[in-house]
């Protein structure tokens, strides 16, 4: 019988393997080749359910070790309530973005390792955070072992209920005509943990409207980024087709025709509890 840890393996690289054949052999959405600058946020918004269920768990006197935090979603609101923050993100270009943004918020808190976690000789902390990146990591369970070696206090993990790129499938279909197969999403991430002998608590969030970005143009470049078309190709005019037959203005944002809402959750346990 096939282990839950090959099953998890197995998934992350049919999804690759499927993904880069769809994008003519361009590999990228893997972890640690993928790199997703998600647009500046408030980092003092009150309105972040995930955001505020991290306030929760990190006090004034505390080190949140970031992995995979890109360019500071997250690290970046937590610096300003937290002692430090370390983030690991093997992106360069993410880590441009994260070290922009931090000065320009005055932030001189936050360390930041540029390297994938599993290479990354990092600092224990007494909270460690992983935010959508589990599901694209092969070998999840060394590096779930290695976020519970570094925490002193307590590990988070925030993972999405539906496949993960969920939203874009329509947009593959449309354009190659298939989607990659699915990647592993929370039920997935729970049947890992435990098999290694973790129970985590879990935190639903309320569902979210199944939107991409507020303007036309951005929604199109980020498509185009997620799908790899190159502009005024055959590709890029099936793809804004699709985006003319799919999306649908709405005081959300661009929402994606047919699809449900989405829904994250935020798995959180204590190392050897």
């Amino acid at each position: 019988m096939q282990s839950v840890f090959d099953a998890w393996r197995d998934q992350v690289l049919a999804h690759e393997h499927d993904a880069a054949a769809l994008r003519g052999g361009e590999h990228g959405h893997g972890h640690g080749g993928f790199t997703y600058a998600n647009r500046p946020l408030d980092i003092r918004r009150a309105d972040d359910p995930v955001l505020n269920v991290l306030y929760a768990a990190v006090g004034a006197d505390a080190h949140v070790l970031d992995v995979g935090g890109g360019a500071g979603r997250f690290a970046l609101p937590l610096a300003t309530r937290a002692k430090r923050v370390t983030v690991v993100e093997p992106s360069a270009d993410s880590v441009g973005l994260l070290q922009s943004r931090a000065a320009e918020a005055g932030l001189t808190n936050i360390d930041v390792i540029n390297a994938p976690w599993e290479e990354a000789d990092a600092p224990s902390a007494d909270v460690a955070l992983c935010s959508l990146v589990l599901h694209h990591v092969s070998a999840a369970a060394p590096f779930v072992a290695k976020m519970q070696a570094h925490a002193k206090q307590r590990v988070l993990i925030v993972e999405m209920m539906e496949l993960p790129g969920a939203l874009e499938v329509p947009f593959y279909e449309r354009v190659y005509g298939a989607a990659p197969a699915p990647l592993p999403a929370l039920p997935d991430a729970l049947r890992l943990l435990w098999a290694m002998d973790i129970f985590p608590d879990l935190t639903m969030l309320p569902a979210e409207p199944p939107a991409l970005v507020e303007e036309p143009d951005s929604a199109l470049d980020y498509l185009r980024r997620r799908l790899s078309v190159d502009p005024d190709s055959e590709a890029d005019e099936r793809l804004r087709a699709a985006m003319d037959d799919l999306l649908v203005d709405t005081p959300d944002g661009l929402i994606v025709r047919g699809m449900s809402p989405r829904r994250q959750a935020i798995l959180t346990w204590r190392p050897g509890g």
